[in-house]
C-alpha cells in the first residue's frame, strides 16, 4: 500500500515525529490540528470561531495535497477547553460540511498545549468518495471532421448523447462544456472552463467521439483515480487521452500552460507528473475515438457488427 506523508513546515512535526497528514491508499488521516500559523503563532486568540475556521482552512489545505477534498471527509473530531464553545463551534462546522455530514464527536478537555488555543480538530477522509465532476467536452468544430463531432449521429444517439449516457450510467451527472470560456485553446480551453467552475476538488473529463465508452468503465476508472495520489490520464496507443482526473489544484499548472502557449494534452500530462492508467485488455476496444472520417466510418461498421445501439 502506497502512503504519503504530509507536511505543514511546522517545527514541532520533525521535533515530536509526526505528520500534518497520511495517506495510506485511499485513506487520509490528519493530526490534531489547532489554530497557529506558519510562524508558530496563536491565530484567532479568545475567539472560538476565528480558530476554527483558521483550523479547517489548514485540514482543506492538507487534503488537497493529499489529493482529496472536504468532500472526501468521513469524521471529524473537536477537542475543547471549555464546552460552553460547543455553540460556535458547531455553527463554523456547520458552515464548513453541513453538506456533507461526516461523522464526527466533540468533547471537553481540560487543556491544550497552549493555555490560548480553544479548540484542536482532527480529521479523516476517503479519496473520492465525496464524488467528483462530470464533464464532457463538446466544444469546437473538428477540423478533420469538417464539422462539430458532438452532433454526428451513430445509431439512435449522437456521439454527445452516447457520452451523456454513459456518464449517467457511472452514477454521475453530465456537465457539457460546449463553449470555452478562452476560445481556441483546444481541449485545454474546455478544461480551463471546467475547473473554474467545479463544485467539487476532483474532475473527471470525458470526451463526446468515444461512441463505445460505457459506464461500467469510467467506474472501473474511477476506482483506480482513487488508488494513488494526483491526475490520472488513459494511456491510449498513441498517447494519453480520455478519460482522465485532475483537481481544482491543477488549475494553476494549466493557467502557466496556456501562458505559454503550450496546448498539448500529452504536454500537459507529462508536466503534471500525471499516472497513467490502461483498461482490461479485453476492453480496450471501448476507447475507440472518432477524429476522421475514416475513423466514423470505422466506428459505424464496428457498431454493426457488435450490435451496439
Amino acid at each position: 500500500m502506497n502512503r504519503q506523508l504530509i507536511s505543514s513546515g511546522a517545527k514541532w512535526e520533525t521535533e515530536v515525529g509526526y505528520s500534518r497528514a497520511v495517506r495510506a491508499g485511499s485513506q487520509i488521516f490528519i493530526s490534531g490540528t489547532t489554530a497557529v500559523d506558519g510562524r508558530s503563532r496563536v491565530v484567532g486568540e479568545g475567539d472560538i470561531r476565528a480558530q476554527a475556521k483558521h483550523i479547517f482552512g489548514i485540514i482543506e489545505e492538507s487534503l488537497h495535497k493529499a489529493g482529496a477534498c472536504l468532500e472526501d471527509v468521513v469524521r471529524t473530531r473537536m477537542f475543547v477547553t471549555d464546552i460552553a464553545d460547543s455553540e460556535a463551534l458547531g455553527q463554523v462546522h456547520g458552515e464548513v460540511f453541513g453538506r456533507i455530514r461526516p461523522a464526527t464527536t466533540l468533547v471537553e478537555v481540560r487543556s491544550l498545549i497552549d493555555p490560548r488555543l480553544r479548540v484542536e480538530i482532527e480529521a479523516e477522509a476517503v479519496a473520492g468518495s465525496g464524488g467528483a465532476d462530470a464533464v464532457i467536452l463538446a466544444g469546437g468544430n473538428s477540423k478533420r471532421m469538417g464539422r462539430k463531432k458532438s452532433q454526428i449521429r451513430m445509431g439512435c444517439h449522437t456521439l454527445l448523447g452516447h457520452a451523456r449516457a454513459a456518464v449517467v450510467d457511472a452514477g454521475l451527472e453530465p456537465r457539457v462544456i460546449a463553449v470555452d470560456l478562452q476560445p481556441g485553446l483546444g481541449p485545454l480551453g474546455g478544461i480551463l472552463t471546467a475547473l473554474q467552475s467545479a463544485k467539487h476538488s476532483r474532475v473527471l473529463f470525458v470526451g463526446c467521439d468515444m461512441p463505445f465508452l460505457s459506464g461500467e468503465l469510467i467506474d472501473t476508472f474511477l476506482t483506480g483515480s482513487t488508488g494513488g495520489v494526483g491526475p490520472m490520464f488513459t494511456q491510449h496507443e498513441k498517447g494519453v487521452g480520455f478519460p482522465f482526473v485532475l483537481s481544482c489544484a491543477d488549475l494553476v499548472l494549466v493557467e502557466k500552460q496556456i501562458d505559454r502557449g503550450v496546448l498539448s494534452l500529452q504536454r500537459l500530462a507529462k508536466r503534471l507528473k500525471a499516472r497513467m492508467w490502461q483498461p482490461p485488455e479485453e476492453r480496450e476496444w471501448e476507447l475507440f475515438n472518432i477524429n476522421t472520417p475514416a475513423d466514423l466510418a470505422e466506428a459505424r461498421r464496428q457498431q454493426k457488427g457488435r450490435r451496439i445501439d
